[in-house]
């Protein structure tokens, strides 16, 4: 299960040399994009909350998917991601590095709990300048007393509070080294060909967050310190979003990015739900015991409470989608709503009434601008 606390995880990064892979540089959509198409990011004017992909944190997010056992309620990755991409791959009859040694790195994750790392790529601006510094974190052994500058410190900082162990490190040099392959060899073509079928729904996604709903959440979020930010559209993220600090200085919130431009507002129900983020772990924390804590129940509260807070937030700000939200984190837990969907929602996601109402009294503490 993911928690709130891991989302908020804090990497610091500044650029690093470029070495000769593939660029996987992001994109964003401009005022003016013709429908369809793409361009880069160095083109654009800026703007507040632009709509972006990032194939760099698709790559690393992609290859942690393949490698984890996703139990939770609310799934890590999108529903059914791993199943699509080993259809694929089978049909190609393709194995990668990342395939061959997927037995090792996932008793490896299993055993240092790597969730963290997940989010270490949204302190570089692209896949070379994460590899490079990785890779100079595992030829100093992690001793961060022999960087060569304080710069170079920073780019390795969040490798060092992951990796402290050389059984850390192995686990490390043996994932870069399949996700490099996985890049090459699948990743990249793939990643391009689905973006390429996608991007009209990137438009759409643009065209109803910016001309429609961005003023709606406005409030809250300058009232919560994400006056500005970055959505990035992410095709292997479902309903559990990704929130942390970006490498552009701003908050960086990777959601899903749906297939078809008839699902754009699934976009914005993981929005929701990752804008609360902050908020729900303190309402938890001062509503459980430390018993609660121990035994895992203060997490539940937690992926549940994530739920219920987006809920909340759109109920405030644009009450027309908490329908879709609820029916869409139904299907996102695989459960069925024949009859009445909230009640359906609320069963699916309970938590008691003292974290709901803390949660409630936050939410409009925010939006109040007290």
């Amino acid at each position: 299960m993911l928690s709130r606390s891991i989302t908020r995880l804090f990497v610091l990064a500044v650029g690093a040399p470029l070495l000769g892979c593939a660029s996987t540089g992001s994109t964003t959509v401009p005022p003016a994009t013709p429908p369809g198409a793409l361009v880069t990011a160095a083109a654009q004017p800026p703007r507040r909350w632009p709509v972006r992909t990032v194939p760099h944190v698709d790559l690393w997010l992609h290859a942690f998917a393949l490698l984890s056992e996703d139990t939770a309620a609310v799934p890590l990755y999108r529903r059914g991601y791993r199943d699509s991409i080993t259809v694929i791959k089978n049909s190609r009859n393709l194995l990668t590095g990342l395939d061959a040694n997927r037995e090792a790195l996932v008793k490896g994750l299993a055993r240092g709990n790597y969730l963290d790392a997940q989010f270490l790529p949204f302190g570089f601006a692209n896949w070379e300048e994460l590899q490079a510094a990785a890779e100079q974190f595992l030829q100093l052994s992690g001793d961060m007393r022999r960087a060569p500058t304080r710069e170079a410190a920073m780019r390795m900082q969040g490798f060092a509070a992951i990796f402290s162990s050389t059984a850390d490190r192995e686990w490390l040099r043996l994932f870069l080294t399949g996700v490099q392959d996985e890049a090459v060899r699948f990743f990249l073509p793939e990643h391009q060909k689905q973006l390429r079928e996608r991007a009209s729904t990137i438009t759409a996604v643009d065209s109803l967050w910016q001309q429609e709903y961005r003023t709606k959440f406005e409030r809250f979020l300058n009232n919560t310190s994400q006056r500005q930010g970055d959505m990035v559209l992410s095709l292997p993220i479902g309903g559990e979003g990704r929130t942390g600090p970006g490498y552009t200085g701003r908050t960086m919130v990777a959601v899903t990015y749906p297939a078809r431009p008839a699902d754009a507002a699934q976009v914005l129900y993981v929005f929701a739900h990752e804008a609360t983020g902050a908020l729900v772990g303190p309402a938890v924390g001062d509503n459980t015991t430390p018993a609660e804590q121990r035994a895992g129940v203060a997490s539940r509260y937690i992926s549940s409470g994530q739920v219920q807070a987006g809920a909340m937030l759109l109920a405030k700000l644009a009450p027309e989608l908490l329908p879709g939200y609820r029916q869409y984190y139904l299907a996102q837990a695989g459960r069925r709503a024949d009859g009445d969907v909230r009640a359906a929602f609320d069963a699916a996601f309970g938590v008691p009434t003292i974290i709901r109402d803390a949660l409630q009294k936050q939410i409009d503490i925010v939006l109040s601008g007290i």
